[in-house]
């Protein structure tokens, strides 16, 4: 089995699952553990061997169509698509289906929430969270005209894929997403037009910290906790090390979780936007332990193994409700009424291609050498290029 070792469940605990599998069954599972960066091209090595490297791979959800096109992995077999389907919220599941089957078993929750320091909005004079992206911005200008701070706001919008995943949220929140009714990619609608030229106003209007533009996921976090911004986006394990941090923004319970949301979203239903960056488990094509592949993936991935380690949110909706869960993750509520709000980047065979020219043109936009509008139609005619194969 091919794993991450970087956020989501550690390898530490998958390793004592392991062994709990090879007492219960004989069987022993071997596990590689590396960066995410690496991952995509040794699946893509081990996937043209006549006999796999590895039976069972983490899938980041933006890989299902590539993959599954590919024929690197195979579909989940009916019986646990069925647990799947009965066990899961579809916002989840569905990141993983393509050509109407499902290509992995969800393991991680993985989702945005937005992050407040209460005692630099008190500072600034406000007693209550925001509860739209309008809001935000006229707190963050509060903070920032009193000399509380001179960035309020802080992101990961480097050149790279959390630059996209901050983009497809703020598209959401914009009543929009980057995939049509026909599930054609498009970027000339009015919420991703709306959305690209707000992320470049906070640049204008300096809120949002230009440093933003050199950062990732972990250095972001990194800020916020150590009370260097008012207002950030982050994955959900920055919730879990606010908890374990010993620094100030802890030590005084200052910092809070909100939904994200916007006045502009459309939908009463899910009054919350949000990206999804969800990972799945699956077997591989060309494994010769199939079905003892997807025999660990259930042993893994079950309700009794995400209830033993709850500083993850769990992808099975039996363990929201547990007592014990309420008790460890208070946010629990919060985060049920936000992962319904998630949008998924689009789901192509061709995705890493559409990311990275995604990546260049918003980049782009942000350090403004092109207009927003200009970005969006760039990006648009290198997409319907990259679809049709040119």
């Amino acid at each position: 089995m091919l794993y991450m070792a970087q956020a989501g469940y550690q390898p530490s605990d998958i390793l004592k699952r392991v062994e709990s599998f090879y007492e219960r069954t004989g069987i022993k599972v071997h596990l590689s553990f590396v960066e995410y960066e690496d991952q995509y091209n040794i699946i893509i090595q081990s996937s043209q061997k006549i006999r796999a490297d590895y039976d069972i791979i983490l899938l980041d959800l933006i890989w299902t169509a590539d993959f599954a096109e590919k024929k690197i992995i195979v579909p989940a077999p009916p019986h646990l698509e069925k647990e799947v389907k009965n066990g899961i919220i579809p916002e989840i599941y569905k990141a993983f289906e393509y050509s109407h089957k499902l290509w992995a078993v969800p393991f991680l929750a993985n989702f945005q929430l937005f992050y407040t320091n209460i005692d630099l909005l008190r500072e600034a004079g406000f007693n209550h969270l925001p509860s739209t992206l309008e809001e935000v911005v006229k707190m963050a200008e509060a903070a920032k005209e009193k000399g509380i701070i001179k960035y309020p706001l802080f992101d990961s919008l480097r050149q790279q894929e959390a630059l996209v995943c901050e983009y497809v949220w703020l598209v959401g929140a914009f009543g929009g997403d980057l995939v049509d009714s026909n599930g054609k990619i498009n970027l000339a609608t009015a919420p991703a037009q709306n959305a690209l030229t707000f992320l470049v106003s906070l640049f204008k209007r300096e809120l949002m910290n230009p440093y933003s533009l050199h950062s990732e996921e972990v250095f972001t976090s990194e800020v916020f906790l150590n009370g260097d911004c008012l207002f950030t986006t982050n994955w959900t394990f920055l919730s879990g090390l606010i908890k374990e941090s010993q620094l100030p923004i802890y030590q005084a319970g200052k910092a809070s979780l909100i939904p994200i949301s916007g006045k502009y979203i459309s939908s009463t239903k899910n009054p919350t936007s949000s990206v999804s960056g969800f990972q799945g488990l699956s077997v591989t094509r060309n494994s010769s332990n199939k079905d003892t592949a997807w025999e660990f993936i259930r042993y893994l991935s079950s309700p009794e193994f995400q209830m033993m380690h709850l500083h993850e949110m769990s992808v099975w909706k039996q363990v929201w409700g547990e007592k014990e869960t309420l008790l460890l993750d208070p946010e629990i509520e919060l985060k049920k009424k936000q992962i319904v709000g998630v949008h998924n980047r689009p789901i192509h065979p061709k995705y890493m291609k559409i990311s990275a020219s995604l990546q260049k043109w918003i980049y782009k936009a942000l350090i403004r050498e092109v207009s927003p509008g200009v970005a969006l139609r760039m990006a648009q005619g290198e997409i319907n290029d990259i679809i049709m194969g040119e």
